[in-house]
This record gives structure tokens, C-alpha cells and sequence, in this order.
């Protein structure tokens, strides 16, 4: 890899880190944490949300605190009947986050309800689901960190 790919590299992915932290961080504040130019900032983020790897802002919120109640979904699904059901999942609205792991239970999908009701809803769909084999499921209790950036604060000077 040339030099100024792996400097850019190394840039995009302080600029990313400091983004995860702080999405609503003007250019300035970012480029003081990444120990870079303004205009190099607005120039790489814009790039990056054009290229994809920025695909959109969002809040990190606790559903707890306005009413909601967090489960986390494991489901049996076959191999082939996985693609049908994350998609399925994704377009759910309750379903905020839908993963496709290795193992016997090869979907992870968790959601926020309303409230018990909605929760027992849920599950007599994915069980009356034929793509599904297996459920399992656990109510979060608290939330210490959701979301967050995986890019160690090491990248940061």
C-alpha cells in the first residue's frame, strides 16, 4: 500500500472514530480531535458519505426511558431460509438491529416493544414463521452502551 494511502487510511478511520463519538460535532471540533486541517475534514467526510462508508447519521437512544422494551431474539433458521427472514425482520419497524450469525441459531435480532403485549405478538408471528425452527429470546434489563464506535480511542492522538 502507497504512503498516502495508508495516511489517508489512517485518517479516515480517526475521522470515523471521532464521528462515532460525536455525530453532531461541527468540521472544527472534529479536525482538533484528529489532529487534522478543516478543509481536509469536510473534503475526506464528504467523501467517505459518498463512497458509502458514512451511510447516514443517527441517535443513540434508550428506548427504556420512553416506554419500550428491549428483546433479544434468537432464532433457528436454515440456511437457506436466512436471507428471507433478515429481510423480513429489517423491514419490521420493532426491529432495530437483525444480524446473520454462525451457529445453531443463525439469526440475532433485537427489538423494542411497546410493551408485553407486542412482545407476545412478535412471537407467536415468528412462530407460526415456517423459516423459522427455534426461538429463543431474553429482556434486556439496562442498556450500558449502545451503539458506540468499534475503532479503539487509540486511533485518536
Amino acid at each position: 500500500m502507497p504512503e498516502t494511502d495508508a495516511k489517508s487510511l489512517a485518517l479516515d478511520r480517526r475521522l470515523v472514530a471521532a464521528l462515532c463519538r460525536d455525530c453532531r460535532a461541527d468540521i472544527s471540533a472534529i479536525a482538533a480531535v484528529t489532529d487534522a486541517v478543516p478543509t481536509t475534514v469536510q473534503k475526506r467526510v464528504r467523501a467517505l458519505e459518498e463512497n458509502g462508508t458514512i451511510d447516514g447519521y443517527t441517535a443513540r437512544l434508550n428506548y427504556g426511558n420512553i416506554g419500550y422494551e428491549t428483546v433479544v431474539f434468537r432464532l433457528r433458521v436454515d440456511l437457506d431460509a436466512v436471507d428471507r427472514v433478515t429481510a423480513r425482520l429489517r423491514a419490521r419497524p420493532a426491529f432495530t438491529t437483525v444480524y446473520h450469525t454462525s451457529g445453531p441459531e443463525s439469526v440475532l435480532a433485537i427489538g423494542s416493544f411497546d410493551d408485553e403485549a407486542a412482545i407476545g405478538a412478535c412471537l407467536r408471528e415468528l412462530h407460526d414463521d415456517p423459516d423459522v425452527c427455534g426461538i429463543a429470546t431474553a429482556t434486556v434489563v439496562s442498556v450500558r452502551r449502545e451503539g458506540g464506535c468499534p475503532i479503539p480511542d487509540s486511533t485518536l492522538p
